[in-house]
């Protein structure tokens, strides 16, 4: 194991303790649940590309900036736009499809860690569904 490894494990757990948090101040919100998971997507995949970033950097050189950063920005897209509040299922999807067809592109090598992020994202969107249905269908 690693320093990069344990550095991204601490990393990932401390946003996943603050998604989990936020979770149990705001239970009641419809939106919470798929906040939540675009927290816990993000912080897998900092937690996967901090602890693969010596193995990539080694492996491949300059080219680990778009191998890793491609699935940071696929993560850090949908929780800006749910912080903001626009676009929220729109981008979560993209994020979500951009993340898969890249863990998919890099099966072989690293591309399977990315797999875990893109179902939370995944996840989230179908999150955002139930509770956007159920939001309309309480409306007396």
């Amino acid at each position: 194991m690693t320093i990069a490894t344990i550095v991204g494990g601490v990393l990932g757990l401390f946003i996943a303790v603050a998604a989990f948090m936020y979770l149990s101040r705001h239970r009641a919100t419809p939106d919470s649940v798929g906040r939540v998971l675009r927290l816990l997507a993000f912080a897998a995949t900092i937690g996967i590309v901090i602890a693969l970033l010596p193995f990539t950097v080694a492996d491949s050189g300059a080219s680990a900036g778009y191998l890793l950063g491609v699935p940071v920005v696929a993560a850090v897209c949908p929780l800006i736009a749910d912080l903001t509040g626009r676009a929220v299922g729109i981008t979560t999807t993209v994020g979500a499809l951009v993340m898969l067809v890249w863990g998919l592109i890099l099966g072989l090598g690293i591309g399977s860690w990315f797999l875990l992020p893109a179902l939370l994202l995944g996840i989230a969107v179908v999150a955002r569904i139930s509770s956007r249905r159920a939001a309309v269908t309480d409306i007396p």
